[in-house]
């Protein structure tokens, strides 16, 4: 008897914490805190591919480091992130700004 009732608790769906996917903009930053981006993190946010972010990590000194989270993951800066996207726009608008 007790192997019948040990199989209906094995056989009971598990909730899922992760059923419902979160969207990394609906979470509220803290102030103060800081945030490490991962690979597809980096990918969702700068809307470039992984080929691109390589090329630009070897040959433009303005993207921000990665850093070194254990010996097998790295991990970007969220804030060095948005101010280096920031300064691509900015840089941007004023190459547009004073083409007219």
């Amino acid at each position: 008897m007790t192997k019948h009732v040990l199989g209906a608790v094995d056989r009971q769906p598990v909730p899922s914490h992760h059923s419902s996917p979160v969207d990394a903009s609906s979470i509220s930053r803290q102030p103060g805190k800081v945030y490490v981006l991962r690979m597809k993190q980096l990918l969702e946010r700068t809307k470039l591919s992984r080929a691109t972010l390589y090329v630009l990590m070897a040959t433009d000194p303005t993207f921000p480091r990665k850093i070194k989270l254990t010996a097998r993951s790295v991990g970007w800066l969220e804030s060095e992130v948005e101010a280096w996207i920031m300064s691509r726009a900015e840089s941007d608008y004023a190459m547009c700004a004073g083409g007219n």
